[in-house]
Parts: structure tokens; sequence; C-alpha cells
């Protein structure tokens, strides 16, 4: 029997990200909740994307909510739109479990990849995405799958983060680590915008920057931590010793505002696409 080589059985660099995205986010999913400020502001802004005929009509036939996480916006889903049925994806089967468990919501609770989801072709009325679509490696195919799962006619509201999110942070790691990444890379709007709009050439994008203040920069650390949202590319570095953070903490005291704290910006691209109705 022939050897494989071990170039044949190394994992794929994206897969290995992936597994990291969706170990980090289980290990958050009880008290991701609790520190998600960014998450549950942005959802909200989202869910008032949807067209005036999603909301004023409820009673659409199928809703998605891909990347669901802790499922936090499944129940006001259900209740804006008043969906036939609720499908909840997501890549993290803990945070699916935590989901199915603590949400008071008739729904499908389905693990899968936002690339391949095990749902027919056209059955999606309306699609839900809250920055999930950074975590995805291939964003074309993502809005692939988007495309395949929409019914004629159907609407898609997403949301993402981009380039310059945690700006001073990443600023804070230079002076202090140069050349070493410590901060998630994000795809520029222009980036963006280019390969949405490959698949949704009608597509409508917004972007909107958002700032949360910190007493430190220790705090923002333990934030992103409780999220799962630390530094995903890359291997894994080992635990920050105490001076590094003070010097850390130094270096971000740069961007101090009297009586606010530190900021962490967060640069956010809204996005709204719909499936033609001649598009069957």
């Amino acid at each position: 029997m022939p050897h494989n080589s071990s170039a044949e059985t190394l994992p794929h660099p994206q897969d290995l990200r992936q597994a990291r995205v969706a170990a980090d986010f289980g290990r958050a999913a009880a008290g991701y909740d609790r520190a998600a400020r960014l998450q549950q502001y942005v959802g909200q802004q989202l869910l008032g994307l949807f067209s005036p005929a999603s909301t004023s009509a409820p009673g659409v036939g199928q809703v998605l909510d891909l990347g669901c996480g802790t499922g936090y916006f499944l129940p006001l889903l259900a209740q804006q739109l008043a969906p036939v049925q609720l499908n909840a994806v997501d890549l993290s089967p803990a945070m699916l479990a935590y989901a199915r468990d603590t949400r008071a919501v008739s729904a499908a609770f389905i693990p899968a990849p936002a690339e391949a989801v095990p749902l027919p072709s056209h059955s999606q009325d309306r699609v839900f995405s809250s920055l999930m679509l950074q975590w995805c490696p291939d964003l074309p195919r993502v809005a692939q799958e988007i495309r395949r799962l929409l019914a004629p006619g159907g609407e898609a509201v997403l949301s993402t983060l981009v380039d310059g999110t945690l700006g001073e942070l990443k600023d804070a790691w230079s002076q202090i680590d140069p050349g070493v990444e410590h901060v998630n890379r994000f795809l520029p709007g222009t980036t963006l915008e280019q390969q949405l709009r490959s698949v949704f050439p009608g597509a409508d994008v917004h972007y909107e920057t958002v700032t949360l203040w910190y007493p430190d920069a220790l705090a923002l650390l333990r934030e992103l931590k409780d999220l799962g949202a630390r530094h995903k590319d890359g291997g894994r570095r080992s635990v920050t010793s105490p001076g590094r953070l003070r010097a850390l903490n130094g270096a971000y005291e740069q961007y101090r505002q009297p009586e606010r704290g530190l900021p962490a910006s967060y640069q956010v691209a809204y996005l709204r696409v719909t499936r033609p109705l001649s598009d069957g």
C-alpha cells in the first residue's frame, strides 16, 4: 500500500482557522452575552434594515439566522418576522447547544459552516447574519451560498467588521512588539464591496464607526477573550507576561480621553442584498 506523504495529510490552513474559530466561540458560549455589547448593538441596527414589507405584514415562510451564536436574536427575529420556520445555523456546536437550551423559541438548530448550509436551494425568505462574515475565510463563497439559499424576492441583511477595527489596540501592540500580529485582520471596505457585488450587483452597503470605552487596555483584552474573539491567525502564543501587559497598557494610554477612558473603535459594514423575483 502506498504511503501518504505528510503534505497529503496536513490540514488546510483555512480548516485550521475555522476549527479555531469554532473552538474559541464554543468556549465563550456561557459568558458571551455578558460581554457582547458591540454584537447586541450591531444586531439591533441590522434588524432595522429589513425592508418595510418584511415587517409590516409579518408571516414569511422561512427565516435563517446564519451564525446565530448564542441565539440572542432568535426571539427577536421570531417576533419581528413571525416566520413559519426559523432556522439557526452556527459553526460551533457548543454555541448551538447554548442557544437551544436558553432561548424560548421554536427553531431548527443546524451545525454547519456558512459556506455549506444543509438547507434546500431557494428556501429562505429572509437571512439575518450579524458579525459573522469576518470569521469566514472565503467571503465570495459565503455570498454564493446566501444567494443559493434565498428564495426569489428574498432578502438578506448582513453585518461584518472591516479594516480599521481595533486600530488603537493594533497601534499599541506595534509599539511594544513590532512586526508581530496581535489583532485579527479584516478586509478593507472596498474589497468587501467588490467581493459582495460580484454575487449581488445591487447590494446596499453603508458603514458605521462604533466606539466602546474601557478603564484600561486589560479590560479590553478580557472582553475579547470572553467573546472568543482573540487573534485567530498564525500560531498560538504563550500567555502574555505581566510586564508585556503593563507595556501594552502604557502604550494605549495615548488614546485616553478624560471622563471616558480608553477607546476601542470598530468599523462596521452593514449590507442589504436581495435576490430578484426573476432569478428563479
